[in-house]
């Protein structure tokens, strides 16, 4: 139960980070006038609902996503999940490219299929790839890109997965393989709103390659 944004414990032993409606890196200079009054903290307990840190310089932000690159691919997730993501990639070796569209709960986020079906070009033209990895939170936009990528003369692929239904617990063992193997994108194409796909491009290591899409 941490209090909204930034909180100093009545013993002085913690302060508290909770950005709700108004994010956490608004925030950070009262944390750091907070840890400055108090000269010691021994616990800084963020409730965070985004991505944020310290040193928002340019190198600061570069450092930071390389930090949080190396976290996740140190990240050890369940045997399930990593035995499956390796025989995917054993049949579907990179490099390739990856495509994640988010039409449930951002669908009213989405760009325009124009704007995907361009940047799939330019993704394509950068990199000389011609494989696609697509995945998605509905099967149904999930195939009609299939469509739509062999229209621009690539080839795309994806894991059929039994439960893509985010109301079904289960659908997170196959959000979890799909990040996974966005992971291995050499670049992606995705939702701007979205911050999974957001992470898996840094996951990826192609933050700066990578084209996020921002709503119609």
């Amino acid at each position: 139960a941490v209090p909204r944004y930034v909180f100093q414990s009545p013993d002085d032993r913690w302060i508290g980070l909770r950005g709700h409606d108004r994010g956490e890196q608004a925030l950070i200079p009262d944390l750091e006038a907070a840890i400055r009054a108090q000269g010691h903290v021994e616990l800084v307990v963020a409730v965070a609902g985004g991505t944020f840190s310290l040193d928002q310089t340019p190198a600061g932000r570069e450092l930071f996503l390389e930090r949080k690159r190396d976290f996740y691919r140190s990240l050890t997730l369940h045997e399930a999940i990593e035995s499956r993501v390796r025989n995917v990639l054993a049949e579907q070796p990179a490099p390739y490219l990856g495509l994640h569209l988010r039409y449930t709960d951002r669908g009213h986020q989405a760009p325009l299929p124009r704007d995907i079906r361009a940047a799939l070009v330019t993704a394509a033209d950068g990199t000389g790839l011609s494989r696609v990895f697509v995945a998605s939170d509905t099967a149904r936009h999930r195939d009609r890109w299939h469509d739509e990528v062999r229209s621009l003369g690539l080839e795309p692929w994806s894991i059929d997965h039994p439960v893509l239904d985010r109301e079904d617990p289960a659908s997170a063992h196959a959000a979890l393989i799909d990040w996974r193997l966005l992971g291995h994108a050499q670049r992606l194409v995705y939702f701007a709103e979205s911050s999974y796909a957001t992470e898996a491009a840094v996951a990826a290591g192609a933050w700066s390659t990578s084209v996020a899409l921002r709503p119609h």
